[in-house]
């Protein structure tokens, strides 16, 4: 598998690669910079919906790994925060115009992401947009799923731990008109679960009202009554009415099942 991305890349002279620390772009950006060595470079872009700690990981691990990288910070078109259903395609279009004009300024012909083959399974608008902007998806045009891209990072010592951390307006039911008050009581609410030693987190924000989705097996865990307790306790004092847990478990993609308020 390595030999074979490592060949995609020969077919590119030069690349920005939109880059999140996750997984998918770091293997991508590892291989890139393997190939086109001072050819490349990878771009992490931070808005309202990235958290701060996650544009630091990337940093940290762009530097670890030797990558050439840069942080540019961009204004998102205003209808994205009345959150659309198209919001990820919205938000991807300009984020790929963004980095388009970093190219042609910088010289770099090609815009390269982390995008795998299991992506397009899911309901996911942005990778429309990836496709009309003809941004360059290895792991996609490969046919690399999840698995190989564990399987392949884990043959080079790449991390392949990290859990997903997608953009926080998953967090809001399409529709919710988000204010820069309800970003941050979702930051601080998943920050107390980080806290207590949850992996695998998600809290969806209905007004008041917070819906916790954790791991499967980390159910059992928060419903010691002590930990619960102290959790709802954290959760009111930054403002919530309601606090609820799935029971089901977090699973990639339930907030497109509920389109209304």
């Amino acid at each position: 598998m390595l030999k074979v991305l490592e060949d995609w890349f020969s077919n590119i002279d030069s690349a920005i690669i939109a880059y999140s620390g996750g997984i998918d772009s770091t293997l991508v950006a590892y291989i890139a910079k393997k190939v086109l060595k001072n050819k490349m470079l990878a771009i992490t872009i931070k808005t309202p919906f990235i958290k701060n700690k996650e544009i630091e990981y990337a940093k940290n691990k762009a530097n670890s790994l030797g990558i050439n990288h840069k942080i540019i910070e961009i204004n998102l078109p205003e209808i994205i925060m009345e959150n659309p259903y198209d919001r990820c395609y919205i938000c991807k279009k300009h984020m790929i115009n963004e980095l388009k004009k970093i190219a042609k300024e910088l010289g770099y012909n090609f815009i390269i992401d982390g995008t795998n083959y299991d992506d397009i399974k899911e309901n996911r608008l942005g990778i429309k947009a990836i496709i009309e902007e003809n941004v360059k998806s290895p792991l996609l045009e490969l046919k690399f799923g999840k698995k190989e891209v564990i399987e392949l990072s884990k043959e080079i010592g790449l991390d392949y731990e990290k859990p997903s951390s997608p953009c926080l307006i998953t967090r809001f039911p399409y529709g919710y008109k988000i204010r820069k008050e309800d970003i941050d009581m979702v930051i601080k609410a998943e920050e107390i679960l980080e806290e207590e030693g949850f992996k695998i987190i998600r809290v969806r924000h209905f007004k008041n009202i917070a819906k916790i989705e954790i791991g499967k097996e980390e159910i059992s865990r928060f419903l010691q009554e002590d930990l619960r307790e102290r959790i709802l306790k954290k959760f009111k004092e930054l403002g919530y009415k309601i606090v609820t847990l799935d029971l089901e478990g977090y699973v990639s993609g339930k907030m497109d099942l509920i389109l209304n308020i």
